[in-house]
């Protein structure tokens, strides 16, 4: 604990800040994200985009949009990282499968149609 004087004997006490702890999923979004910027790189930019259209396609299609939606947010940074975790897992399972010269595909069925069966 420090402590600073003042005029007149006066002493305000200051405690040191404590660091804001970060939760164990952070470094392994980050390096996701890492990942990411790896499989993109020598990726044409048109292939970029198709991994993330598809990817955002098959989180709709199976519903984890809709659980993430519907999730009581007691911690969003952590709820966010899962998201995350999600998303750039398909995003760099789509550039793998480009940089592999095969097509990507959508591999979950559209949920509506399943509805109306």
């Amino acid at each position: 604990m420090r402590c600073l004087k003042l005029q007149k004997k006066s002493v305000i006490r200051m405690t040191k800040r404590t660091k804001m702890r970060r939760d164990a999923v952070s470094p392994f979004r980050d390096k996701l994200w890492e990942l990411f910027k790896e499989q993109a790189t020598g990726v044409d930019g048109a292939d970029v985009v198709l991994a993330l259209k598809q990817a955002g396609e098959e989180i709709w299609a199976v519903g984890i949009d809709n659980t993430y939606s519907s999730m009581k947010h007691q911690d969003d940074e952590a709820l966010g990282n899962a998201f995350d975790i999600t998303w750039l897992t398909i995003v760099c399972i789509k550039l793998k499968e480009i940089k592999a010269n095969k097509k990507p595909r959508v591999r979950a069925k559209d949920r509506t149609k399943k509805a109306l069966r």
